[in-house]
């Protein structure tokens, strides 16, 4: 390392223009200690700025895993219980599912097409919100229902192309 002449030449003038002044010796050599440790400060400095962090960007694309991992934090609560997101998301699939069936949620029967549990979770309104357990079963009744809606292999009304 480099000896750095600066701060005691500093101190030097500055306690000699201050004695020259007429300062007594020890206001002067305070005065010259300040100049040295505001010497050595500005020596020390950097003036050009810190670069930044080069921030990655990646495309976020419906249902990618960034989505995915947003949806398992909004999972569970700290009670214990599935989040607002994860069950207006429920609603959602529920919407969607009945209506490849044909169906609604306001339809007056439906409790008996999803069942009293599953009905209730897609339903609530207030708290307390679905537990897991809730959660899971209802995506297992929705999950039974199927992806499309059931077509007949034979209409008893139509002729026969037998």
């Amino acid at each position: 390392m480099k000896w750095d002449w600066r701060p005691p030449v500093g101190f030097l003038v500055a306690a000699v223009a201050c004695l020259a002044g007429g300062l007594t010796v020890v206001s002067a050599g305070l005065v010259g200690l300040l100049v040295a440790a505001a010497v050595l400060l500005l020596t020390r400095l950097d003036g050009a700025p810190d670069p930044g962090w080069d921030r990655r960007h990646y495309d976020r694309r419906h249902g990618a895993r960034g989505d995915v991992q947003d949806l398992a934090w909004a999972m569970v609560g700290r009670d214990g219980r599935v989040g607002e997101r994860v069950l207006r998301q429920l609603r959602d699939v529920a919407r969607s599912r009945l209506a490849r069936h044909g169906r609604s949620l306001d339809d007056p029967d439906i409790e008996q097409v999803l069942g009293a549990r599953a009905h209730h979770t897609v339903t609530r309104t207030r708290s307390p919100l679905p537990s897991v357990a809730d959660l899971r079963h209802t995506l297992d009744v929705l999950d039974r229902l199927g992806p499309e809606r059931e077509t007949p292999t034979h209409d008893p009304g139509s002729p026969s192309h037998d």
